[in-house]
């Protein structure tokens, strides 16, 4: 048995055409608001939490070196159970998998709002993690499938990045705003959403349709989800100190366990990982790409914060609230990126989203550098915009082809894994980089802008492994439009 074909034995693509209403007139707008929101809760927990960190140390007596795990413990379950959420996605039902998914997502945030000491809370964020993984590839296969043409997918696609964009931006104006009554609400507030959205996917969402039986391979789980977990904890640890050495030991453990995995999806009847993913360029370029976007993104967001409240003494809430040019960035670029993307192609369009993201990047050194507000601002105005045109380009062309189409949810969720990955690497490496530049805060935090900017670098050159779109389809794709 090939490993082009086992993926067959296994695939929910039975379930595909009712796992949506896509019938006279096609999926409903509502249904695209619900899977959104979705991962805007999931995202918004990236940053909600860090501007509430200093709260949460103040009113749990939490030590420095314990509290960086309220934001680690979450990256690292999300980035390690991930591949497995969209496995289970694939075999058991993406409808199933999401409110299971929101069920596990709005207990942990109950339980982390409620609780009392660190060892609760970092549980309840680790708990949160794993809801996040079980949400995220069921979502955005669902949508995937659900608007299955390219120009419906890319303007679902357009308006889905808008608000899910939003929601990393907007999570340090939330939090901030939050924490000024009470830093128990930025766990709180995922409850509502979370039973809102639970009620709406049993409106919307037909319950899915009866699997093929299939086996989930379990020891390819267990190798992938540990290898994944452990090299997301070694970037966060390589972060958290200058000793390299237990963090090199991690590392070496994870490659390990990673190589393993490879070796055992080779032989495995029903693989937990369709290896021809990897073989498709538009699939593995869009992944490369996406280390880059969320490294660059993550640690722009970080740098932003500690420079604004540390260097310039801003409260949570006037921090917060310079983040909405960033939301504003990507909200207004939810309709023309879904028009750009198509005509462009990927690869052009993720080129064009790195070069802005550069720009942003080092123009943001630049705004530390003048201590000017307002050319920061316009940074993250351009930040917002190229997140925006990266991720639709990077979602079509990694859940794009007959291969993707074999193992919708796991090809979304690899495009989520990488991307958790990425914002882990660079959160780790601009927090190094603070505590190794020399000279005062804002020259650190220049410092850390322009490694930012590598990473943009890094990733505009990564858009080379993407294939060029034809010019006759891009003919094609104007003249229909």
């Amino acid at each position: 048995m090939t490993a082009a074909s086992r993926p067959e034995s296994v695939t929910a693509e039975p379930t595909m055409p009712t796992a949506t209403p896509q019938r006279r007139g096609g999926p409903s707008p509502v249904l695209l608001i619900v899977l959104a929101m979705a991962q805007f809760m999931v995202v918004l927990d990236f940053t909600i939490v860090n501007v509430a960190l200093p709260s949460i140390q103040s009113g749990l007596h939490v030590a420095t070196t314990t509290l960086q795990w309220l934001i680690s413990g979450y990256a690292v379950a999300f980035g390690g159970f991930l591949l497995l959420g969209g496995r289970l996605a694939d075999l058991f039902g993406r409808v199933r998998l999401f409110r299971i998914g929101l069920i596990v997502f709005v207990l942990a945030s109950i339980a982390g709002g409620l609780a009392v000491e660190p060892v609760l809370l970092i549980s309840s964020r680790v708990v949160q993690g794993l809801g996040a993984a079980i949400v995220a590839p069921a979502g955005l296969s669902l949508l995937v499938t659900s608007w299955p043409g390219e120009r419906e997918r890319s303007h679902a696609l357009g308006i889905y990045g808008a608000v899910v964009s939003t929601g990393f931006a907007s999570g340090a104006v939330l939090g901030g705003l939050l924490v000024e009554l009470d830093w128990r609400l930025v766990f709180f507030v995922n409850v509502p959403i979370g039973v809102l959205l639970l009620i709406a996917s049993y409106r919307l969402m037909p319950a899915d349709q009866p699997v093929r039986s299939g086996q989930l391979d379990l020891p390819g789980a267990v190798t992938v989800t540990a290898g994944v977990a452990l090299l997301v904890l070694a970037v966060t640890r390589a972060g958290d100190t200058l000793n390299i050495g237990q963090p090199a030991v991690l590392a070496v453990v994870a490659l390990v366990l990673l190589g393993g995995f490879v070796i055992r999806e080779r032989t495995a009847a029903s693989p937990l990982l369709n290896l021809a993913l990897l073989s498709d360029r538009g699939i593995l370029g869009a992944n490369v790409c996406l280390i880059a976007v969320g490294a660059f993104n993550a640690g722009q967001v970080l740098l932003v914060t500690l420079y604004l409240q540390d260097g310039r003494h801003l409260s949570p809430v006037l921090t917060g609230l310079c983040f909405v040019p960033q939301a504003a960035g990507a909200f207004a670029l939810s309709g023309p990126a879904s028009n750009v993307v198509p005509n462009l192609g990927p690869r052009r369009s993720l080129s064009i989203a790195m070069i802005v993201a550069l720009v942003a990047l080092v123009g943001g050194a630049y705004a530390v550098r003048s201590e000017s507000i307002v050319v920061l601002l316009a940074s993250l105005l351009l930040m917002g915009a190229a997140a925006r045109i990266s991720m639709v380009a990077s979602t079509l062309a990694g859940t794009h082809g007959p291969v993707a189409r074999e193992s919708e949810g796991t090809a979304s969720a690899l495009l989520t894994a990488t991307r958790q990955c990425g914002s882990a690497l660079g959160v780790a490496v601009l927090s190094a980089t603070l505590v190794i530049a020399p000279g005062s805060s804002g020259h650190r935090t220049e410092i850390a802008m322009i490694v930012a900017a590598g990473f943009a670098l890094a990733g505009l050159l990564a858009t080379r492994i993407v294939p060029a779109a034809p010019r006759s389809s891009r003919h094609a794709r104007r003249t229909s439009g």
